[in-house]
């Protein structure tokens, strides 16, 4: 399921604590919404009232972290490249840590010191 979506500015936004705004109050609460050149970014979902963002700010800091959007010709493939980008940073680093690296070679010293057995 998709984290983002294009708000189309007549929906009415649902936040997540329950409360129910109609486009024109949403777009009281954030005037920028109003504008016909700013594509408004809510959460995707029936709780759609958990992210504002407008897509041209957010194309321009994922862009400035190392997104590619070379390959992007819609909005919605912007969209499907931020949370792609996102997915992928989220992931943890397995690389193992120093201590870990000492770890393994202080096991290993101690294993090649041992006698073998016959």
């Amino acid at each position: 399921m998709s984290k983002y979506a294009i708000w189309n500015k007549q929906d009415a936004v649902i936040t997540p604590i329950g409360e129910v705004f109609t486009a024109e109050q949403w777009m009281e609460r954030y005037p920028v919404a109003r504008l016909d050149n700013i594509k408004v970014i809510c959460g995707a979902g029936e709780i759609n009232g958990s992210f504002f963002g407008t897509l041209g700010q957010m194309v321009s800091v994922y862009e400035a972290q190392g997104c590619d959007f070379s390959s992007c010709s819609t909005d919605e493939e912007k969209l499907a490249a931020i949370e792609a980008f996102e997915e992928e940073m989220s992931k943890p680093d397995e690389t193992p840590t120093a201590e870990e690296r000492i770890a393994a070679a202080m096991e290993y010293q101690v294993m090649a010191t041992l006698p073998d057995v016959e």
